[in-house]
């Protein structure tokens, strides 16, 4: 059995572009990314999708940009 999931309306990051659109997925796996509308899917209401990019865990990011007011953070 083959798993498969749509993600449409999308903003996918490629190197020399980015496509609006969607973009299938196949057993975890890329399998197309298709300018404009597609079938029936999720609906990332716009969202940036950057294949490859593994999300970053980013707890400790926002003590160096915008801590929260009273807080520390360890150096």
């Amino acid at each position: 059995m083959t798993a498969e999931t749509v993600l449409n309306n999308a903003r996918i990051v490629l190197p020399d572009e980015i496509v609006e659109g969607s973009l299938l997925l196949r057993d975890g796996q890329i399998a197309a990314i298709e300018p404009g509308a597609a079938r029936a899917g999720e609906d990332m209401g716009g969202d940036y999708i950057i294949p490859g990019l593994v999300e970053l865990h980013t707890d400790h990011l926002e003590g160096h940009y915008a801590p929260p007011p009273k807080v520390r953070w360890n150096p």
